[in-house]
């Protein structure tokens, strides 16, 4: 493959300028209340994006699905691994059957497109909370991706769509 520099594809678009939005306002909404975990957020905000406000919507309720499974069944993982004194080969052997378990739960749930926001995680969250909260830790990330979704919607909407859906 050969990369090429082209100049004149060189542009902030309207897509670019938006989500460049969506991420100016989860960082001042978690700098304003004190959140940590803004990345989760914004990252959340920027894969939510999309080129219109209904395709922004599905894909939003997506992610939020799949990081709901992802983080169940991380909490799962924490609960076996719990069991054997959290043994590193109960994660070494777990894990990946857990991995395979969320893209089969995910592609039954028709939501091929939440896949890597799931599988991502249930691993970040497994390999990554700190011990003694996972709950809240897996609480905490759900809702961070919320707010990202949210935002990510909010933007990408113009005043019609809101018009429109607030009649409804």
């Amino acid at each position: 493959m050969r990369f090429k520099f082209d100049k004149s594809k060189l542009k902030i678009g309207m897509r670019t300028a938006k989500t460049g939005l969506a991420v100016f306002l989860v960082l001042v909404i978690f700098g304003w209340l004190d959140w940590g975990g803004a990345q989760i957020a914004a990252l959340s905000a920027v894969f939510s994006l999309r080129e219109d406000f209904d395709k922004s919507l599905s894909f939003g309720a997506s992610r939020i699905l799949g990081n709901t499974i992802g983080g169940l069944l991380a909490l799962v993982f924490y609960v076996v691994s719990g069991w054997f004194g959290h043994h590193p080969l109960v994660g070494i052997i777990l894990l990946p059957v857990l991995t395979m378990l969320t893209i089969v739960l995910n592609v039954a749930l028709t939501n091929a497109s939440g896949v890597i926001g799931s599988v991502s995680a249930l691993l970040i969250i497994s390999l990554a909370a700190p011990a003694g909260s996972t709950s809240l830790y897996v609480v905490t990330r759900i809702l961070q991706t919320f707010v990202g979704v949210f935002v990510a919607i909010l933007v990408n909407g113009d005043l019609a769509t809101w018009k429109n859906m607030l009649k409804k």
